[in-house]
This record gives C-alpha cells, sequence and structure tokens, in this order.
C-alpha cells in the first residue's frame, strides 16, 4: 500500500457540500475521502437534491486508477442527490490541465458542473440556482481550510 498524496477537507452547510484540497491524488487518498465525504453526504435527507463546491489548490491530478475511483465516486453521489458541481481551482501553474481531467470526470459521470474563479463566485451562483446554505458558514469554510502553499 502506498502513502496518501493529496490533503482535503469537506462539511455540509444546508444543501451543500464543501470539499478543500490539495493534489495530486492517488487512490489511498481517494479512498479516505470516500469515507470521509459518504459520512458528510449522510447527513442530506434521503431522495433531495443538493449542490457541492470543490475548492482545488495545486497539482489537482489523478493517475488513471485514482480517476477510475473518481468517476465511480461522482456516479455514486449524484444517485444520492448531487444535482450539480462547482468547482474553483487555485494556487496551480496547471489549470487547464486539471480542468481537462475534472471537466473529464464529471463529463463521464454526467453530472451538471461549472469552473469560477473564486469562491465567492461559486457560492453566488450556487444561491441564484437556488441551492439553500448558510453563506457565512462555507466562507468560514474555505477560509479555514484554504490549501494555498505559502512562498
Amino acid at each position: 500500500m502506498n502513502n496518501p498524496h493529496g490533503e482535503f477537507e469537506c462539511g455540509v452547510t444546508g444543501q451543500l457540500l464543501m470539499f478543500s484540497a490539495r493534489g495530486p491524488w492517488n487512490d489511498e487518498t481517494m479512498r479516505n475521502g470516500v469515507v470521509k465525504m459518504s459520512s458528510d453526504i449522510s447527513t442530506f435527507k434521503q431522495g433531495s437534491k443538493w449542490a457541492q463546491l470543490s475548492c482545488l489548490y495545486g497539482e489537482s491530478l489523478m493517475p488513471p486508477s485514482t480517476f477510475d475511483i473518481f468517476v465511480k465516486q461522482t456516479r455514486v453521489r449524484k444517485t444520492r442527490g448531487l444535482s450539480f458541481l462547482a468547482v474553483v481551482i487555485l494556487d496551480t501553474d496547471i489549470m487547464l490541465t486539471t480542468k481537462h481531467q475534472i471537466s473529464q470526470c464529471y463529463d463521464t459521470a454526467e453530472v451538471p458542473f461549472g469552473f469560477y474563479d473564486c469562491v465567492d463566485d461559486a457560492l453566488t451562483e450556487l444561491k441564484r440556482k437556488g441551492y439553500d446554505f448558510n453563506r457565512d458558514n462555507a466562507v468560514h469554510f474555505f477560509t479555514r481550510f484554504d490549501f494555498t502553499r505559502k512562498k
């Protein structure tokens, strides 16, 4: 077994699953994330629709085996009510590569998604789409779990 690569935190406020993370990823980290995220998803009322906001830092890339786990788990989240994914990518030199891989996953899993320049823009769009959540709690979460590398 390999050591986990990457770090992450997740939480819930209202109809919003929040995920803040820094890659790159390997299978072990992805599996650990699935366990934690599943626990958070279980707090949503069965049959309800909810959104996810992911803020990704650094080289948030996955090798093929990890990508396959990611697609499978995204499909599972969809069956459990995930109806939209907002993605913010920060502190990276490989923005286009990351966007391409993330887009491939969400297209394959058939989950609607959008990319945003900052957390504030993503939260505004999620509110506009009608998702109910505490904006202050979300801002606090993403401020607390800011994985920007200090120079």
